[in-house]
């Protein structure tokens, strides 16, 4: 359903990362991914976020990312995206 975002968990959030790290992990999204595939992960989170679909995000992080957030933790992991990805 979320492509881009299922990518960013896969291959930026790996299990050796500390929980902190994880949340640096968009840094080297953004240095390594080019501006198409950094436009659709945008636009997938924006999309989670305005839809209020978070279930889904909590859903993924676990599967994919190897990590537990609660719903509070999944928004704010997601706008940190966003506003990273916004900033030039």
């Amino acid at each position: 359903m979320y492509p881009e975002f299922q990518y960013f968990l896969e291959a930026y959030c790996t299990l050796g990362l500390e929980t902190e790290e994880v949340w640096e992990a968009i840094e080297q999204f953004k240095k390594s991914e080019n501006p198409t595939v950094q436009k659709s992960l945008l636009v997938e989170l924006q999309k989670v976020l305005n839809d209020g679909d978070l279930a889904i995000a909590i859903e993924m992080i676990p599967e994919h990312g190897y990590r537990q957030f609660s719903a509070e933790e999944t928004a704010m992991f997601l706008k940190h995206i966003v506003k990273q990805l916004q900033t030039e």
